[in-house]
């Protein structure tokens, strides 16, 4: 494996006060010397520097295009009942992560995100109300290594309507540390709406307006 040249530029002859040719062999001859080690570092790093990336002496590549993570996490149960007491959002199902910088876990509804960075969210959530006094409510804890703790400012208030299917769609940009962990609680004020699936009418394959999917992308 190649590895990149350590060297200086040479010393400079001093000019003599009347020229002299010895003196000018002299300084052509350093200047031979520094553009003789210019061309052999660029050599090097042509073997280093690829149009894939950057490869580093242990063989591993890296890119050197910002390749932003991403992660889909759904949930196409035909009806969720919305309980009154804070409980996990845990969605049943996810799409493979792209480039896999942010993980989750279908048991728990944990995203684990390796990076640090800031992060876009998409929360969507379609709920079935039952009465005109309904109000779902969907909050975010966020766990830095120090356990888990309510994020104080990320709470949501969806009122809802008589017999009326609603779906809320909840885009913001989010920072996260590395390695940090986030999850989503849900609750309702008054028993009886319901997180639903749906499917648009007349589409071949089907197309699905999940019960709830939540996606990040970023990093």
């Amino acid at each position: 494996m190649s590895t990149f040249l350590n060297f200086r530029s040479p010393a400079q002859p001093l000019a003599p006060i009347e020229y002299d040719q010895r003196q000018q062999d002299q300084f052509q001859y350093a200047l031979r010397l520094y553009f003789n080690q210019l061309d052999a570092y660029n050599t090097e790093v042509s073997k280093v520097v690829t149009p894939e990336g950057i490869v580093y002496p242990d063989g591993t590549l890296q890119s050197t295009a910002w390749e932003p993570s991403y992660i889909e996490a759904f949930d196409r149960t035909a009806s969720i009942a919305i309980p009154i007491t804070p409980t996990l959002l845990i969605p049943n199902s996810f799409l493979p992560p792209v480039n896999e910088g942010i993980t989750y876990d279908p048991l728990t509804g944990v995203f684990t995100f390796q990076y640090e960075g800031v992060y876009s969210l998409s929360l969507s959530l379609n709920i079935a109300g039952t009465n005109n006094n309904q109000i779902v409510y969907v909050y975010a804890q966020r766990n830095t290594g120090a356990g888990w703790v309510n994020n104080t400012n990320s709470g949501k208030a969806y009122k809802l309507f008589n017999n009326t299917d609603v779906q809320f769609v909840n885009p913001q940009s989010v920072y996260r540390a590395a390695g940090e962990q986030t999850r989503y609680y849900i609750y309702t004020n008054n028993a009886g709406p319901t997180l639903v699936t749906q499917t648009l009418p007349g589409v071949t394959p089907t197309v699905y307006v999940p019960a709830i999917r939540i996606q990040f992308t970023g990093g």
